[in-house]
């Protein structure tokens, strides 16, 4: 273990120290070799115009050798990865889908209907708007009661379809999938009065996205399709000019929060698993579209990561630090975030998520890293991995430096009910708040069925703590269901303080009394981990009072001599205004260690 200095950061190494005095002297050094031509030119009298000129052949002779090391790196990473170069330019360019992806086809003709229709959609939306809008949005609240749209134009842009990928292969016969690629710069003017002195309104907005298409069921007759889903799959970017008052939102930091906030109502309508769903026969049911099987469950192990970027400094920037980071992960509209590991560029987490897949092929796992700070977190790359794999690292794009270290598990559906025939023992250390989880997996490539919470609160409720039942299943259909027997058996043995076993006691207060006069202490059982005490103690208030206090009741090993041994075993908090303290009461109660809270 490295020892830690007494400085201004108690957690600063003797190898943290070392370095930044290094990197100080290091820097004094570097002063010194450029102030040394100074004093050496004003010594031997000569004119200033030297120092200029020597330090303007030193830059030009720098940044020329600086430019052919970049030509000739540039010309080896295009020999090596010459596909990734040319699909990282286009990238970079903005060119439309159908050129970086050869199963992507140009939407010409459908662009020119979108142009064509787009008049008569303006005038749709001011009709929705004026007639629809408006009146919900007065009765929302008394304040907005006279809120008027003064004005509402589309404008002349469609969006625009910048690719079409249709799905053949791995799909059933009876549906059709299509992603379009959307790019919309909208040049609409939408102006409105909350009140006479009050005017909001947006002026331009872009949103960027993929959405999907997918029709189903293929029927033999008119009109051919059941029903059409639309959905995105991924959250789309966008981008918000605002007019009025609202103008304060394009501040740099109101802008993101505005933004996200659309984006997240437009996530809750239909981005996935939300879906917006038009049957177009009566067979087909609403629910049927909006709740599909999921295709499976990806499991992600994230495990460590290395080499990532310093983006602390000290002394003004002369110094560098670390990193606090963190990982964000996130598929459609699902997202998880990993703890921070602070003051590291090798953070490990040794965490795992996951998340329903309901589109495959489609969504994509997003993997972003950030350095947490108390302003704004900084960006230290990200990375999509495309497939199933087992631990693999993966080099972190859009960032000089680092990697990060995963491991990826697909789980698929079975229909096999005769490999759910298993019965599992668990042992547990109850906690009233705790819950069973219950994973269905398949038995050969260990896939995921789906998912059931029973809290163990339930079994302490039926008769025998048994429930033989049927159980609905999370992360799966809406129908899908799991026929299992839980059984719940309790041990009430307190855990042994040392080898010889515990010598217990207990020790009582009535809050708010924690006198030493108004402490209540039973006699010592010594050597069992089951004491029975059977003894009465009495405290000396009213009913009424005694109804507004709670009793502090804990369990402790009269440890004695034996320093090493643990003296606290547990504590429980009763209050007494939730007791029938006429009858009286027995009950068990959990025992938690000081200072641990419960988490909810």
């Amino acid at each position: 273990c490295t020892p830690s200095i007494s400085t201004g950061n108690p957690g600063l190494s003797v190898k943290d120290v070392n370095q930044l005095i290094m990197e100080f002297l290091m820097f004094m050094m570097r002063a010194i070799v450029l102030c040394y031509p100074v004093y050496l030119t004003g010594s031997l009298g000569l004119s200033i115009s030297w120092i200029l000129l020597s330090m303007l052949m030193w830059t030009m002779w720098k940044n020329n050798r600086r430019w052919k090391d970049q030509r000739i790196d540039t010309a080896i990473d295009f020999l090596e990865n010459e596909k990734d170069v040319i699909s990282t330019e286009l990238k970079a360019m903005n060119m439309p889908a159908w050129i970086h992806f050869a199963d992507v086809e140009k939407a010409a003709w459908i662009n020119k209907i979108l142009q064509q229709a787009w008049p008569f959609f303006g005038m749709y939306m001011e009709k929705l708007l004026i007639e629809n809008i408006q009146p919900s949005v007065r009765s929302s609240s008394p304040h907005l009661k006279t809120f008027t749209f003064t004005k509402v134009h589309m404008g002349q842009k469609a969006p625009t379809i910048t690719g079409v990928r249709v799905y053949t292969h791995e799909l059933e016969t009876r549906e059709v999938i299509l992603d379009l690629n959307i790019t919309y710069e909208a040049d609409v003017d939408i102006d409105a009065d909350v009140k006479p002195a009050i005017k909001v309104g947006v002026k331009g907005l872009q949103l960027q996205g993929m959405l999907r298409v997918i029709l189903e069921p293929l029927i033999g007759q008119a009109p051919l399709v059941g029903g059409v889903t639309m959905f995105f799959i991924r959250r789309p970017a966008l981008q918000v000019n605002w007019t009025g008052m609202t103008n304060l939102l394009d501040g740099p930091g109101l802008s993101h929060l505005s933004e996200s906030a659309i984006v997240d109502i437009i996530a809750s309508l239909m981005v996935l698993p939300n879906r917006m769903c038009f049957p177009l026969i009566d067979q087909v049911k609403v629910d049927q579209m909006k709740f599909p099987l999921p295709r499976g469950v990806v499991r992600v192990h994230v495990l460590e990561a290395r080499d990532l970027v310093a983006k602390d400094t000290y002394m003004m920037g002369l110094v560098k630090g670390k990193s606090d980071p963190y990982t964000v992960l996130r598929v459609g509209n699902k997202q998880f975030k990993t703890k921070t590991i602070k003051e590291t560029l090798n953070p490990r987490w040794n965490e795992v998520y996951e998340f329903v897949i309901h589109e495959a092929p489609g969504q994509e796992l997003e993997v972003k890293l950030y350095d947490e700070d108390t302003d704004a977190d900084d960006f230290l790359g990200s990375c999509s991995p495309s497939s199933v794999f087992e631990f693999q690292w993966f080099t972190l794009e859009d960032i000089e430096t680092g990697q990060i270290h995963m491991k990826l598990q697909w789980f698929s559906l079975h229909t096999n009910p005769a490999l759910l025939q298993e019965v599992s023992l668990y042992f547990l250390h109850y906690n009233s708040v705790d819950d069973l989880d219950t994973v269905l997996d398949e038995h050969e490539k260990k896939s995921s069925l789906g998912k059931l919470t029973l809290p163990l609160v339930r079994l302490l409720n039926v008769s025998d703590m048994t429930m033989d039942q049927r159980f609905l299943l999370e992360r799966s259909g809406a129908n899908s269901q799991i026929k299992m027997k839980a059984v719940l058996r309790v041990s009430e043995d307190l855990f042994s303080c040392s080898e010889r076993g515990s010598d217990t006691y207990v020790r009582m207060y009535l809050l708010p009394d924690q006198t030493w006069k108004h402490r209540k202490r039973t006699s010592v059982k010594k050597k069992t981990v089951n004491p029975v005490f059977n003894e009465t103690f009495e405290f000396a208030v009213s009913m009424e009072e005694a109804r507004t206090r709670k009793l502090d009741v804990a369990v402790k090993n009269n440890k004695m001599l034996h320093k090493r041994e643990r003296k606290e075993i547990g504590m429980v908090l009763i209050d007494m205004s939730e007791m029938d303290l006429i009858k009286g009461f027995t009950e068990w109660y959990e025992l938690t260690l000081p200072g641990l809270k419960k988490t909810n």
